[in-house]
């Protein structure tokens, strides 16, 4: 061990050589969690660390910044030389870990270690804590210890999990570090280490530091290339004061003959917690006095670790004082690290590991089951049950750790139904039986190992049973019962859909979304839904009949203009049962339509919800408007524009994100009752507006006709706003076409005027411009909105415009809008990239993940590829081509190296150096460099193919 210590001769040391003397010996680190895990959320975070042994590459850094989880380091020294880290060792209990680099992969000036010095904190020392403060490289932070007997600082807030240190004694002195000072050495004047930065409060500018003790105990297992010995009680312990011990009944004189009481000493240690089922449940209780274990005197922490670290595997005798009496109780001591999770789960858009002394100390829960650790898509979305949450069961088989929740996992099929039994940590007596599925297009499963060796994680493919292709029913469907009454007919049309993203495209994340649709094609297996269930096309959809029976459906238009979407499913695979209690909703058109929606007319909305059925609300139309809704401008999911929709006087309550039927007096389907989509990046204040039904038959009759993709709407490249008749006048309308307005359409005393050109037209295209007053399109007059919003088939329109005080007429092209939803989508570096019609680049990326490579260099998305390392991309085929190219070819090596818990001597990753150029739509240019990290982060796709039944392929 190679440490740095006072040269012989050397002059004495002063504050204003510290930072020449140390400013090798501390390193900024960025450090990548790819994975959610054990209090530990994915991201990337700058913080410090410091050299403890220059032979053997050994930095010393904080457990945060280690990783509990998959993570990866990167080390920059003071003369910016970079080194690649393994996170070789975090204690399972206190936040302080080791990370290694090859010292040979350092040139010029040699780093030197800084000395353990524990021993040498007192309150009063003046101290300086070096590192990266604020994400600064080697701020120094001056301060002076002030208390030594703190408890660990409480991170937890209500409701959260937040990693919290405990059994320990920390340090407080007031400085102003901020973010990145994590992992800092607190030196004093001689440049030796008192103890490591670990936290902070912004309120009071108090710095907390982690005492050296445990950490110098553990450095000298790890030099040895051994894991350090920990045990535990599954027990939170707390000091207080020998005040608070008097209150309690501990008299000065007991306390002083048990030795608990010594010079030096300010108080003793308290039972805390005990955890339901460890060891030292029935043992020991909450609100006894510690005095001592093994017979000797506990005053403090340090000694109650060392105790209980030396009896690991067997058994200690811990003396404590309890209601005025001190009582000996036997208590067994676990080790620490059979508690300790050292693999993650990801099945179905869910993280799961067993759980934690950390997940439950937080909430005194027994340390059983297997916890939730993230699921925003997956097959336990955790609105079933709310945050925080623990599997207990599966399909009736108990789940106590990981391996028995893979175990009965790996016997499910695709597409059944799984029974789960899950509980809150946080509330015990919060628990829920829910009934889930695993999405048949989800991708793989993949088991993260850590091994100890490296503290790398390999990556080992987890399967579930076999995917059986769905029977069909032996029956034919029989036809349904006639239904008697609007309402009846129209809850036979409805069904509930449960949508379940893949991943992130169309400017939508991964967010599971449910609601009601309506049948309106049953022979063609066709259902009309919001837009917004499925805005994100890269869902899994599965469709309920009835209440009875569930089956797959895909997507098989999103109509580019409306917010409605078409579904379809086969209609052969519902049972008699389900078949029965299906009917089409009767939709109206051609010589039978009576005309739009106007203000005043009563209407009836039906609704619908998975449990309670359809509900009813009477209301009138109370008026028309164009709205547009506020979507994001970065994403590539089309703003809703050129749409009139129609008030409701009083609305009906939100419908749990599906689609309300508006029907007319006599009983017919007039309009729909539509929730807008919104991307994730943008909260609207509207939910929800009447769209007209007429606006969707064109696309059901294709479908109907030819059962296929819609072709592209066309659609003019502008956006309309209305404008009075009075200002239409001098903007050139003539009185002839004013009067015929009126005659045409007598409600309605508003134009159309371009308000804003959505695209740049290229030279000498004619094309309309801001303040044209459109009057007539192909000949017939404009009336409103959906007379020149939507066109199916037509490339170029003749209108009718007034501009600059006359008429003329104009042949303008549309532009095409298609009407299936995105079909690829390629994950790379952590960068989700998805193809978008722009000029640059074909190639849009959307979004990144927290933690992935590109993250790390601060690299923003919402931005088109065009170029990655010196290569063009345009297309997503070029992209997937360089992608494949960039794949390391040791991979399968490395993982099959951390696999068999071989020791390795670089800390670098298979990855590759890369450098990245993307525009924004302006033009703006940005490079950025990155290193892949194909271990953690593999390239994949999900394609889909051209037809509306074709299923997600994920490769």
């Amino acid at each position: 061990m190679t440490v740095a210590g006072p040269d012989s001769g050397a002059e004495e040391p002063s504050w204003g050589t510290l930072q020449d003397r140390l400013r090798m010996s501390v390193v900024s680190i960025t450090s990548s969690s790819s994975l959610p895990f054990d209090m530990q959320v994915s991201g990337a975070l700058f913080a410090s660390g410091f050299i403890v042994d220059a032979e053997q590459g050994l930095v010393l850094s904080n457990r945060h910044v280690v990783g509990a989880g998959p993570t990866f380091h990167k080390a920059t020294f003071f003369d910016n030389q970079e080194v690649h880290l393994q996170p070789l060792y975090y204690d399972p209990e206190h936040d302080f870990g080791f990370l290694r680099y090859d010292p040979a992969e350092v040139t010029g000036t040699p780093p030197r270690a800084i000395r353990l010095a524990p021993e040498k904190a007192r309150s009063g020392l003046e101290i300086r804590v070096i590192g990266n403060d604020s994400n600064e490289k080697l701020s120094v932070q001056r301060g002076e210890l002030s208390q030594l007997d703190r408890n660990p600082p409480g991170y937890r807030s209500a409701g959260e999990d937040t990693y919290n240190d405990l059994n320990t004694f920390y340090y407080q002195a007031s400085t102003s570090s901020k973010g990145g000072s994590s992992g800092s050495p607190v030196v004093d004047i001689a440049g030796d280490a008192v103890a490591i930065n670990a936290g902070g409060s912004v309120k009071s500018s108090s710095s907390f530091f982690l005492p050296l003790q445990r950490v110098r105990y553990a450095l000298d297992y790890v030099l040895r290339g051994e894991v350090p010995p920990r045990g535990t009680v599954q027990a939170e312990f707390r000091h207080i004061t020998h005040v608070q011990a008097e209150r309690l009944g501990l008299e000065p004189r007991v306390a002083a003959a048990e030795g608990v009481r010594v010079k030096g000493t300010t108080g003793v240690l308290t039972v805390h917690k005990v955890l339901p089922g460890g060891p030292a449940d029935g043992r020991l209780a909450v609100g006894d006095i510690v005095v001592s274990v093994g017979g000797c005197a506990v005053p403090g922490f340090t000694e109650l670790a060392e105790l209980v670290d030396a009896a690991v595997g067997g058994s200690v005798d811990v003396r404590v004082f309890r209601s005025g009496q001190l009582v000996t109780a036997s208590v067994p001591v676990q080790d620490l690290y059979d508690i300790t999770p050292t693999a993650v789960l990801w099945l179905g858009g869910t993280f799961l590991h067993s759980q934690s002394l950390q997940l439950s100390i937080g909430s005194s829960a027994p340390v059983t089951g297997v916890q939730v650790v993230r699921c925003d898509s997956g097959f336990l979305a955790l609105d079933k049950i709310g945050k925080c949450t623990v599997v207990h069961a599966v399909n009736n088989q108990p789940t106590p750790d990981l391996g028995a929740l893979m175990g009965a996992m790996a016997k499910v099929r695709h597409g059944d139904p799984i029974v789960v039994r899950l509980k809150s940590h946080h509330d015990p007596r919060i628990e829920a039986v829910v009934v889930t599925y695993l999405p048949p297009a989800a991708r793989p499963g993949r088991l993260y190992t850590r091994s100890p060796a490296t503290g790398f994680w390999s990556v080992q493919p987890f399967a579930t049973a076999a995917v059986v292709p769905p029977q069909r029913a032996r029956l034919p469907c029989v036809p349904p019962a006639p239904a008697a009454g609007l309402a009846a007919r129209i809850q036979q049309s409805m069904v509930h859909i449960e949508a379940h993203p893949l991943c992130p495209a169309d400017g939508y994340y991964s967010k599971v979304l449910s609601g009601s649709g309506s049948i309106v094609d049953r022979r063609h297996g066709l259902i009309l839904c919001s837009t917004r269930l499925v805005a994100n096309p890269t869902c899994d959809i599965a469709v309920t009949f009835g209440g009875i029976q569930r089956i797959h459906a895909t997507l098989a238009y999103v109509h580019p203009l409306y917010p409605v979407a078409f579904l379809k499913y086969d209609p052969a695979l519902l049972t008699d049962e389900a078949a029965v209690s299906d009917c089409d909703l009767e939709l109206t058109a051609g010589a039978d339509d009576p005309g739009r929606l106007q203000t005043g007319d009563a209407v009836t909305v039906f609704a619908s919800s998975e449990l309670s059925g359809v509900a009813l609300f009477q209301t009138a139309v109370a008026g028309r408007t164009l709205l547009r809704s506020d979507t994001c401008k970065w994403c590539v999911s089309r703003n809703v524009v050129n749409t009139e929709f129609f008030a409701l006087a009083s609305e009906p309550p939100r419908i749990c994100e599906g689609l309300g039927i508006v029907c007319d007096g006599a009983g017919r389907v007039r309009g729909l009752w539509v929730p807008f989509p919104v991307c994730s990046h943008v909260d609207m204040v509207r939910h929800a507006a009447g769209l007209d039904i007429a606006l969707v038959l064109p696309v059901l009759a294709q479908l109907q006709r030819t059962g296929a993709v819609a072709g592209d709407v066309h659609v003019l490249d502008v956006e309309f706003g209305h404008e009075p008749l009075s200002a239409a006048r001098a903007l050139g309308m003539s009185d002839s076409r004013v009067a015929g307005l009126v005659r045409a359409a007598p409600g309605v005393r508003t134009v159309l005027k371009v308000a804003k050109i959505l695209h740049v037209r290229p030279a000498g295209v004619a094309s309309l411009e801001i303040g044209d007053i459109v009057l007539a399109a192909n000949g017939a007059a404009v009336r409103h909105i959906n007379d020149v919003a939507c066109f199916y088939s037509s490339a170029s329109v003749e209108l009718t415009v007034a501009r600059g005080g006359e008429e003329r007429t104009v042949a303008v092209p549309t532009l095409a809008l298609r009407g299936t939803a995105t079909r690829r989508v390629v994950h790379w570096a952590g960068m989700y990239l998805q193809e978008a019609a722009q000029v640059a680049s074909q190639i849009y990326n959307f979004t990144n993940i927290r933690g992935g490579p590109a993250v790390l260099e601060e690299y923003h998305f919402h931005r088109f590829v065009t170029e990655i390392g010196g290569t063009k991309v345009h297309t997503m085929d070029d992209l997937v081509a360089v992608a494949r190219s960039f794949k390391h070819p040791e991979l399968a090596a490395f993982n099959d190296q951390v696999m068999a818990h071989q020791k390795l001597r670089s800390g670098a990753m298979p990855g590759r150096d890369v450098s990245l150029r993307t525009v924004l739509l302006n033009g703006e240019d940005l490079v950025r460099t990155f290193r892949t990290n194909d271990q953690y982060f593999p390239a994949w796709q999900l394609t889909r193919g051209p037809r509306i039944d074709d299923e997600w392929v994920y490769e």
